[in-house]
């Protein structure tokens, strides 16, 4: 008896020296939170349904909601609407103010045009953005821009292949964010959307520690049966860390069993746009990244994918540009397209490829 009682005091003691500590250091816990609730509160809304949202270090600043899933570059009275999707390539538009003159001078027949471009989506994301923007939002555009990047191949294989919850008919359910991640990279925002939630609650600080304690708890217990999962899991593919050269390495090697993942994947999204009566045309665009065109190793090109995957539906139409590189010099030096990254385009050179997309939507 009288060593359970020394247990019990040993660790009640501790416990209070714990949560002396993080009441004392609670403020620092929230420097990366969300400093408006509604911010908070419209992440952990979709955060079950969809893997991430838009995110930039300003986004803990300010007042942000929809804009969050999309954006309007054109929103004037009238129905006719053009969405665009895709990953960074997309989300580049926001960021360039003479891509969206392009737009809205080539595009003057269209009441609105939509930009839901995010970095790091890839189909499967999309096609659950799709349903958000149809159910949540009333999007129901006439025409639809999707761009599938070479990089897609890696997020959807490694990132978002274990987190997919397909419906009875096959189609994707939700992708929901990750929990407590092992990996705590680039769009991971479940510690700050949970610690955010705790600093907007209207409680006192001994309730805020005692609430911040439970999650370094949970946190502690879910990252260590994750770890335990890789010590015995060879394949490790429930909690793979998704590096860079993981992402990248799908470029020289795919397997095909992953390429008929992709597929599948693909055209399942295919099929459930090409069901949608409000929409008359769909453009899905892919284009090489740099080392595809000049080094001999990269030979995976995710438009070889998305051609074998489009084909069979007469509302879609491939804008390849892998293909179209090879019959038109449209960039004068190759070479100095590209930003540093060797993945996107410099501005002149992206408006060159926008505007030839915009020539064969107007066709």
């Amino acid at each position: 008896m009288y060593k359970y009682l020394l247990s019990l005091i040993s660790i009640f003691i501790t416990y209070i020296f714990i949560f002396f500590y993080f009441f004392i250091s609670l403020e620092n816990n929230f420097k990366d939170s969300f400093k408006f609730k509604e911010t908070a509160q419209f992440y952990e809304k979709y955060f079950e349904e969809i893997e991430h949202l838009r995110f930039q270090d300003n986004f803990r600043d300010r007042k942000i909601t929809n804009e969050l899933i999309f954006n309007y570059i054109k929103d004037d009275k009238g129905k006719k609407t053009i969405l665009f999707q895709g990953d960074s390539w997309m989300e580049q538009l926001n960021a360039q103010k003479t891509s969206k003159e392009i737009l809205k001078f080539n595009l003057n027949n269209y009441s609105k045009i939509i930009n839901a471009g995010t970095a790091s989506y890839s189909p499967s994301l999309m096609f659950k953005q799709f349903q958000i923007l149809e159910n949540d939002f009333n999007i129901f555009p006439e025409t639809l821009v999707i761009y599938i990047d070479q990089t897609d191949m890696g997020d959807e294989l490694c990132r978002y292949r274990k987190l997919i919850k397909l419906n009875n008919t096959g189609e994707v359910e939700k992708i929901p964010g990750e929990k407590f991640p092992y990996y705590r990279g680039v769009f991971n925002l479940h510690e700050q959307i949970s610690l955010s939630l705790i600093e907007h609650k209207a409680i006192n600080k001994f309730f805020k520690t005692q609430l911040l304690i439970n999650y370094k708890i949970n946190k502690a217990i879910a990252r260590s049966k994750k770890r335990i999962q890789i010590f015995f899991n060879k394949e490790k593919n429930l909690v793979k860390k998704c590096k860079w050269q993981i992402i990248e390495n799908y470029k020289t090697n795919l397997d095909a069993e992953d390429r008929k993942y992709l597929i599948n994947l693909f055209q399942s999204f295919f099929s459930y746009l090409d069901k949608k009566n409000y929409i008359s045309s769909i453009f899905v665009v892919t284009h090489p990244h740099k080392l595809q065109l000049i080094d001999n190793k990269q030979l995976i090109d995710i438009s070889n994918i998305v051609a074998e995957s489009s084909y069979s539906f007469k509302k879609i139409n491939h804008i390849n540009f892998s293909k179209i590189l090879k019959e038109d010099s449209m960039y004068k030096n190759f070479k100095d397209i590209w930003f540093k990254d060797s993945i996107h385009l410099k501005e002149k050179n992206y408006n060159l490829f926008l505007n030839m997309i915009l020539e064969r939507i107007n066709n």
